[in-house]
């Protein structure tokens, strides 16, 4: 009996499966390349598939990167207990770093670095991105923030623009370092003591005084 028909017949994939491996090649060959450069028929090749599938899967490289960066899209986990944790300094360190651990991640940093490449390209992802990563995190800290305002502990009165304050205080500046390859990610240690001293320096002018 010859060599191939001893051989088991190859399992024959899904739709399902083709699409996933699919997403998964290009994934590698926009972070790879970026949008511009990136070509359908190495994502095929990557892929093991012909350039005939891949078009029948994606009809352009714009609606694959779409399903590309979508699939990149990972939510910052708050911890539920640190948005209810009685301690106001001690929740918004916490809330804080859960949002730096995620956005100094390598492939976060890739991902968010393409999207800015595309901004004007697909205005959508980088909402999505927005609202998964850095909107989600600035959300939880804005929330408990205005509980505080509400309760008459803190002077402030736009709970959102504090958000944004405290966050950028916290992260934006290393953020951005890293973004432009001129540091790199801080390190838990840097991390920790960053949203130490945004959120001491943050409350020292925020808190109303204690009377009595």
């Amino acid at each position: 009996m010859s060599e191939v028909a001893e051989a088991a017949p190859r399992r024959r994939l899904s739709e399902a499966d083709r699409d996933r491996l699919l997403r998964s090649a290009a994934h590698g060959i926009f972070l790879r390349d970026g949008y511009t450069a990136a070509r359908m028929d190495d994502v095929a090749q990557a892929a093991g598939m012909s350039k005939r599938t891949l078009y029948q899967h994606y009809a352009s490289k714009s609606l694959l990167f779409e399903a590309v960066m979508q699939d990149s899209l990972c939510p910052v986990g708050i911890d539920p207990a640190a948005e209810a944790e009685p301690d106001l300094a001690t929740a918004l360190r916490s809330m804080l770093v859960s949002v730096a651990r995620h956005l100094f991640e390598p492939q976060q940093v890739a991902i968010f670095r393409l999207i800015i490449a595309e901004v004007r390209r697909a205005p959508e992802l980088a909402d999505a991105f927005h609202r998964a990563g850095p909107g989600r995190g600035a959300s939880s800290i804005e929330r408990r923030l205005a509980a505080e305002i509400a309760a008459g502990r803190l002077w402030l009165t736009d709970a959102r623009q504090a958000a944004r304050m405290l966050f950028g205080a916290a992260i934006g500046a290393a953020h951005m370092f890293l973004l432009l390859g001129l540091n790199g990610p801080p390190t838990e240690a840097e991390i920790e003591r960053l949203a130490s001293d945004a959120v001491e320096t943050f409350l020292r002018g925020a808190l109303v005084p204690a009377t009595g």
